[in-house]
């Protein structure tokens, strides 16, 4: 890796997307101490808006790292590192400078100077690229280790792969994280109703000009409940996907409301949003592009 061309940029302020979990915080620390440990100044950041920490991925992340990410203005000319990103909407918008990134969802291909990786998270990504050139500690593996059991539903979703096993095993963490989902796992709070669940969008999307926003919802012994009304509230917002993934049934829903109509995915396994059903919303996208359908 050619560290030098990070320091004509500096000082670099390194952001993950809004609405943080676990991996875009650990990610944007991670990176951040590997560039600083090469003489690079860096900062850690979040944007002053749209940023929040629900309960599930605040629980995870004090529980491997203390460190202070600094929060900063989108009003000013800084150079910027994206992680666990690589659609400018998802963070500081269009019109900014951004020297670099690293992800491991599908290219948006909005950006040419971002690396894409197929690891379950960011942050294992980052191990995956730099290892060879920054020594991890003990800690920073336990905060790679916690990324990846959250972004990969505890080992239990589409998004783990072999590779996957062989880099956590490398680490040197067990595969077996039944006690770590019953520790850290937190199923999403319906009890205010979901109509205030679903003013809480988690994610936006941009695939060739086709926006739309997105929310999941992960359950345990909800089902009876969402199987009522969660489509129905997706029929009332157009250009919208919510995903739903049943832990008790291990099963996922998508439905995705496209210019009024709905389309529904559904999967007998614990699908990602990024790795499964992004990819099967984007070539349905595709597919209505071709049909003159949009």
């Amino acid at each position: 890796m050619n560290f030098d061309m990070f320091k004509k940029y500096v000082p670099l302020y390194i952001v993950g997307h809004k609405r943080p979990d676990v991996d875009s915080v650990i990610s944007t620390i991670l990176l951040h101490e590997i560039l600083k440990s090469k003489g690079i100044e860096c900062y850690p950041c979040f944007l002053d808006s749209g940023y929040e920490i629900d309960e599930y991925n605040k629980k995870m992340i004090d529980d491997c790292t203390d460190i202070n990410v600094k929060t900063i203005s989108l009003n000013n000319d800084y150079n910027y590192i994206l992680v666990d990103h690589n659609d400018p909407t998802q963070s500081v918008g269009f019109g900014k400078k951004i020297v670099w990134g690293i992800d491991h969802h599908k290219n948006s291909n909005i950006l040419s100077n971002i690396v894409i990786g197929n690891t379950c998270s960011c942050s294992l990504l980052i191990y995956k690229y730099f290892k060879n050139d920054y020594s991890f500690s003990n800690e920073e593996k336990f905060m790679i280790y916690m990324a990846s059991l959250a972004d990969s539903l505890f080992f239990k979703g589409s998004r783990f792969s072999d590779d996957d096993k062989e880099l956590i095993t490398e680490l040197g963490y067990d595969l077996d994280a039944n006690e770590m989902f019953k520790k850290y796992f937190i199923p999403t709070d319906l009890s205010q109703g979901l109509d205030e669940l679903f003013r809480h969008v988690t994610k936006s999307y941009n695939y060739k000009g086709v926006k739309f926003d997105s929310l999941v919802v992960k359950t345990y012994n909800e089902y009876e409940y969402l199987k009522q009304d969660f489509e129905k509230k997706i029929k009332d917002r157009p250009n919208f996907l919510g995903v739903w993934i049943d832990f008790d049934r291990e099963m996922s829903y998508a439905y995705f409301n496209f210019n009024g109509m709905v389309k529904e995915f559904m999967y007998d396994f614990l699908a990602s949003r990024a790795a499964t059903v992004i990819p099967d919303v984007y070539s349905y996208i595709d597919d209505c592009l071709e049909t003159d359908l949009i």
